[in-house]
């Protein structure tokens, strides 16, 4: 049975980003689904449901992350590029990337996504375009088992780099790949992941 969540007298419900705003109405989720919106109050919910009191809370739909880079919150902080210029910071830190592993696309991805949760962000992107020759697994699909730990709603792109140092290009020889890998395995990512419903 799915869990299910009462709002209550809600101060202002906006539920959509057009249309009109309702004050001291209810709201009802089950799941992850909005079941029911009673605009004056006085909804009741059948079975186990958690009610919060919402009387000095404002209710908006999920927010939208249209532009990310998950692995990248790893090294947020690293001192040693705290004030360089982008192409500076990303040349130092290629060569800390060129590292990353299944634990380190999983627990990235994990913290990005809560982050974004926290702040009402419902369905998120992730530009991925950072593959190291040394990862041999699905780093997709890991981020996919971390959006499903979370509950959140995953649309990734698949991003890519097929210039290096040596190609003019900015990235060590052991993060890009070639054009027949990127376009092999966005094939694939495709043909695994994509949901058109």
């Amino acid at each position: 049975m799915s869990s299910s969540l009462l709002l209550k007298n809600i101060y202002c419900l906006q539920p959509t980003f057009d249309g009109p705003q309702y004050h001291g109405a209810d709201l009802l989720i089950v799941g992850n689904k909005v079941e029911a919106i009673a605009p004056t109050g006085n909804l009741q919910a059948i079975g186990k449901v958690r009610t919060i009191d919402c009387s000095k809370h404002v209710v908006i739909p999920g927010l939208v992350n249209t532009h990310h880079h998950f692995y990248q919150t790893l090294t947020r902080n690293h001192p040693a590029v705290q004030n360089a210029k982008l192409f500076d910071w990303l040349k130092f830190l290629y060569e800390v990337w060129k590292y990353v592993d299944e634990d380190a696309i999983y627990h990235s991805s994990l913290l990005a996504m809560a982050e974004l949760m926290k702040t009402g962000c419902t369905l998120t992107t992730d530009h991925h375009y950072l593959y190291p020759r040394s990862f041999k697994g699905d780093l997709m699909g890991l981020q996919f088992e971390a959006a499903d730990t979370l509950g959140m709603r995953f649309s990734p792109t698949r991003g890519s780099m097929s210039l290096s140092k040596k190609d003019g290009g900015l990235p060590p020889d052991s993060v890009v790949q070639t054009e027949d890998e990127i376009l092999r395995d966005s094939e694939r990512c495709i043909k695994t992941y994509h949901d058109s419903a």
